[in-house]
């Protein structure tokens, strides 16, 4: 099992999405994110992922839920916790693993992206928390089913 780190940074109505040129995922648009290396956390994670493949210093990350994510399995294959960030710098740069790019919040590439990105990412970019279980096909070709739970939380 994977455990993982997804993170969105934003600014004014936009949103940043990497599209991943190589390893799991590769050819589609996500968060910027990865795996959490061996005594990291997933703070230490996050930020670690996000100046590695787009160049940003996260100043404060907000976190946003967990998504579990099955492959025909009884046990998941990969645990992602999601964040966002609206506090941060720098300016996104290329990296061998991601081409960033800013989209406006009524434009993301969803057809461009995993599936499950359209059942719990507009969740998260209006400001609320999910947990949410994803079933896919082994390969990862197809969603064949998910639960979502969604919160709001006012600090």
């Amino acid at each position: 099992m994977w455990l993982a780190t997804l993170c969105y940074p934003m600014r004014s109505k936009e949103v940043l999405l990497i599209y991943k040129r190589r390893g799991f995922g590769a050819g589609k648009y996500n968060g910027v994110g990865g795996k959490i290396e061996p005594n990291e956390d997933i703070w230490q994670g996050v930020k670690r992922e996000v100046r590695e493949e787009v160049g940003l210093e996260l100043l404060e990350v907000s976190y946003k839920g967990v998504l579990v994510f099955y492959a025909e399995n009884e046990v998941p294959d990969i645990v992602v916790h999601v964040f966002t960030s609206r506090k941060f710098k720098g300016e996104p740069s290329p990296s061998e693993e991601a081409l960033p790019q800013w989209f406006g919040i009524d434009q993301i590439p969803y057809d461009s992206m995993w599936e499950d990105d359209k059942v719990w990412l507009p969740h998260v970019l209006n400001g609320k928390n999910i947990y949410g279980q994803f079933w896919f096909k082994r390969d990862y070709s197809k969603m064949l089913k998910y639960n979502l739970s969604v919160y709001y939380h006012s600090s």
